[in-house]
């Protein structure tokens, strides 16, 4: 009776590994990049990222960059939310922020947003983010609602990468 249960485990196990695998690949299979974004995620692939759609190793996080191993993760949920492009923009702006030397570092662009728009991203910040990453989190929030975002980060990635 013990090997019929452990079978039976076995069984149960492996299904619901093959259902998650699955579902992972279905949810990747279901995010398909606008033009402009794929020249984005083509840049970024030429300065040596790689750009996976899957939830990122850090609970919570809609998108997330390693610079150290070169990787950015977008969360497939963040299509379903209508906010794929502008997490996209967001951590292509931290990639670019590296590139130079290896580290995070504002690029210094001069980036005009509404007043509103301001209050908001310096709340999220005091809320969200330690002060010394206030710089380079300001830098990203503000580029995702740039109408030349794809355009000013190509040119970074290409330039210092």
């Amino acid at each position: 009776m013990i090997h019929k249960n452990v079978l039976l485990a076995t069984l149960v196990l492996t299904v619901t590994c093959v259902q998650a695998t699955f579902d992972q690949l279905k949810a990747k299979a279901d995010v398909v990049f606008p033009k402009d974004l794929d020249t984005l995620r083509k840049s970024l692939t030429e300065a040596g990222y790689e750009v996976k759609l899957e939830n990122p190793p850090m609970e919570g996080a809609y998108g997330l960059v390693n610079i150290k191993k070169k990787i950015i993760w977008i969360a497939p949920i963040a299509k379903d939310m209508g906010i794929f492009k502008t997490t996209f923009v967001h951590e292509s702006v931290h990639a670019a922020q590296a590139c130079k030397t290896g580290e995070f570092q504002p690029i210094g662009w001069n980036l005009k947003v509404d007043e509103a728009v301001r209050v908001s991203i310096e709340s999220i910040l005091y809320r969200q983010y330690p002060t010394n990453k206030f710089e380079i989190e300001r830098e990203a929030f503000l580029m995702q609602g740039q109408p030349d975002a794809i355009t000013k980060i190509q040119k970074i990635l290409k330039e210092n990468c």
